[in-house]
């Protein structure tokens, strides 16, 4: 038994070993370096936060930090600094030096606070906003967190409520880690009746109901078109598939989806077709889209229209499944009418 641990003992440290000498494929600046990138183009900072005697920061950098894949993901989206909290190195940094005390740089207590534990990733959004995420993290568990930031979804949702969305979209992946939570309200049950425009045209003449248009790109662009957003993809497999939801939007709206490069020639309430939208080609928005959007490409876009067709308005920002629920009922209900939306959230959060 004692020569098996040896055994493993030694194949870790191995493992340890090469990766403090390859820092693998995740292109690590310095702070300095990092500031005066973001000075002309804003990212959000991923600061890997670590010490020399640190087993499970050598193995996170023999692991998870090796994988080409990832590798990529971070280094479009991420200003990346190795940060040894025990240097005694003086680090400049927002303005400041930042000095040992000792046993720990100034700058490490800054952005780890009281929890001096490791590894920590620190993540400072485009806001501004430090975020210390403590421990080991696999492919897996370091995923939803990076799309998080790197997407600025902090201003509309939580990350705990952003990762078990994001596990629901990917279920073949996180089938295990779904199964753990006890807690969940997530229901993935629902179906939206979309209509078409035609549908819509023939529905509306008979019956006045308010409108809801999702428009999306499909996710065969991923890659080619810039506006498609791994939190377009969460919203299209959790939001747009959650029971309450889907059951109310079917109730109260004429609910309809188009994919926002379509060929297609659509006709807005047009039942004489006098007014087409035409595509303009492979990858390019369709003149529908144009006309919703006014050139602000952003996604997912979700755009109401009241009872009488008439514009109301649209929403571009990922939320949880709770601040959908109220969303859609303000544009239902017309409430939009007599009270601000904060008003009214803070009466129907409940």
């Amino acid at each position: 038994m004692k020569k098996i641990f040896l055994s493993l003992l030694l194949a870790v440290s191995g493992v340890f070993s090469y990766a403090q000498e390859n820092l693998g494929p995740i292109k690590w600046i310095s702070f300095e370096e990092a500031e005066r990138l973001d000075s002309t183009e804003h990212r959000p900072f991923m600061i890997d936060v670590y010490t020399d005697w640190c087993g499970w920061c050598k193995r996170m950098m023999a692991t998870t930090f090796q994988n080409q894949q990832l590798a990529s993901y971070i280094n479009q989206n991420f200003y990346c600094i190795r940060f040894d909290a025990e240097t005694s190195d003086t680090i400049k940094f927002q303005g400041k030096e930042w000095v040992s005390d000792g046993r720990n740089n100034k700058l490490a207590i800054h952005l780890l606070g009281q929890r001096m534990s490791y590894p920590t990733i620190v993540y400072i959004d485009r806001d501004k906003n430090v975020a210390p995420i403590p421990g080991y993290m696999d492919i897996k568990s370091i995923e939803p967190i990076l799309v998080y930031f790197s997407e600025d979804l902090s201003r509309t949702v939580g990350l705990e409520d952003f990762k078990d969305l994001y596990m629901y979209s990917f279920s073949d992946v996180y089938k295990d880690d779904i199964a753990k939570l006890t807690d969940s309200k997530i229901d993935t049950t629902g179906v939206i009746n979309w209509l078409s425009f035609e549908e819509l045209t023939e529905k509306y003449t008979k019956e006045k109901k308010p409108i809801m248009i999702d428009c999306y790109i499909d996710k065969k662009y991923r890659g080619y078109i810039p506006y498609v957003t791994m939190n377009s993809i969460v919203h299209e497999k959790t939001i747009l598939k959650d029971k309450k939801i889907c059951d109310y939007i079917n109730q109260n709206y004429y609910p309809v989806r188009f994919e926002a490069t379509t060929t297609d020639t659509i006709y807005w309430m047009d039942p004489l077709h006098q007014h087409p939208f035409t595509g303009q080609g492979n990858m390019m928005p369709n003149q529908f889209t144009m006309a919703l959007m006014n050139n602000n490409f952003t996604f997912p876009a979700m755009f109401f229209f009241d009872k009488e067709g008439k514009f109301v308005s649209r929403t571009e920002s990922f939320f949880s499944p709770e601040f959908w629920n109220v969303v859609l009922k303000y544009y239902a209900t017309e409430a939009y009418k007599t009270l601000t939306f904060e008003q009214f959230y803070k009466k129907n959060n409940i």
